[in-house]
Parts: structure tokens; sequence; C-alpha cells
């Protein structure tokens, strides 16, 4: 890869760190124009693509990072994600079974194999393998977003809290990680934190109805709050 596709990536990973969706898909755009044989700057396009909730353009822009190089774990295991994403359900299996031959001890086979048994509602198993996951590769966003999620719904609110404000801090970018620790803090309490992130969220993605359904249940609240400061000043 060249110099300066080399340097439109990290450009672009600092953009993507930053929120700066445009500028970060310009960049990543550009060094798959300058490298276009290489696997690389496409699995970061698609990455993006995939986060920003562009699944379609995800899949092709991954399909493709797939051809060029077959045998890369992580270009499968988000290829896997996308089509996972957009319910081809085989393709998703197909692809998260080749990540795990393909990288046995990888971050992304912890991740697959907690998420796994969290389907089977095997929390504490789930929650040791995000765990290894995590020690594996230290800050990934998909992995501090799957642990804080498993964590709130047992009860642990306290670390929940934090990997999921570690989530949204490592990749600003992902509507779903913004919309998660909105609904946290509206269950902490914070109302005024909560609206702030849910309004980013839907800023990043205007149509996702979950969104929608969080922000109406932000108005209930703040109603209820004002309703109790009401009848306390009465």
């Amino acid at each position: 890869m060249t110099a300066e596709a080399e340097r439109l990536l990290e450009t672009g990973r600092r953009a993507e760190s930053e929120g700066n969706v445009r500028e970060a898909l310009v960049c990543y755009q550009a060094a798959v124009t300058l490298a276009p044989e290489e696997a690389l700057p496409w699995l970061r396009l698609g990455t993006l693509c995939h986060r920003t909730r562009d699944f379609a353009r995800a899949r092709q822009v991954l399909d493709e990072a797939s051809r060029i190089d077959p045998d890369h774990p992580e270009v499968a295991f988000r290829l896997g994600l996308t089509c996972d994403a957009v319910g081809d359900r085989e393709r998703a299996k197909a692809a998260y079974t080749r990540t795990m031959l393909l990288a046995p001890t990888s971050w992304q086979t912890w991740y697959l194999i907690g998420r796994d048994h969290r389907q089977l509602g095997h929390a504490e198993v789930a929650r040791l393998a995000y765990v290894r996951a995590l020690n594996v590769a230290p800050g990934e966003p998909e992995i501090l977003a799957e642990l804080g999620t498993l964590l709130w719904e047992v009860g642990q609110r306290a670390d929940a809290y934090l990997y999921l404000e570690e989530a949204v801090k490592a990749c600003p970018v992902d509507p779903g990680f913004t919309l998660q620790l909105g609904l946290a803090e509206m269950q902490r309490g914070d109302l005024i934190a909560a609206h702030r992130l849910l309004t980013g969220a839907k800023h990043l993605d205007p149509s996702d109805r979950r969104i929608d359904v969080a922000l109406q249940g932000l108005a209930l609240r703040k109603e209820e709050s004002r309703s109790r400061q009401r009848r306390r000043a009465a």
C-alpha cells in the first residue's frame, strides 16, 4: 500500500474517532481509489458504512474486501455482522464460522462465543467470553457495547454504564451505541444527558424507530418530573 493511502486511512480513523462521519467516508473512499487491490481500505470503509447503518453499501464493500483477501478474519467477521443486519442469516453464519476457523483465539471469535451464549440465556458464560475478547482487544467498541448491555440486563448497572460510556467514546459514529447510553442515562434519572445522547443518536440515524420510541419515553419522563415539581410547589 502506498504511503498516501496509509495516510488517508489514518486521517479517516482519526475523523471517525472524533465523530466526523463525512470526513472519514471521504478519506476511506479515497484510500480505496488509491489502493483498490488492498483489502484494508475496503474493510475500513465497509466497517464505517455498517456502523452508520448503510448496510447495503457495507455489504457491497465488504464483499469486495472478501474477494481481495478471503482469509482475512476481520473481513469475514464484519461481513457476517452486515449480513446479520440485513437478515441474511445463512451468509452470516458462514462468515462467522470462517472467522472462527481463521482466527480461533481472536477477539472476534470470543465475541461470537459470547453472543451465542447470550442468545441461549447463559449470561455468565457470555460475560466471561466478552471479558476474554476485551483482554485481546481493549477498547473495541462492539465488545464494550455488548458487555455493557448484558450487564445492564442482569442488574449490574454501575459496571454496565462504564462499558456503555466507553463504547460511545470509542465509536461516536454508531447510533446504536449512543442510543443504549441514552437509555441508560434515562433510567439513571439524568434526563439532560439522556436528551443530549438521544437527539445525537437521532441525528446519526433519523430513520431508526427505536430512537423515536426512546425520545417519546424521555418526553413522558420529563412531564412526570415537571408534574412532581408542581405538586411539591403546591
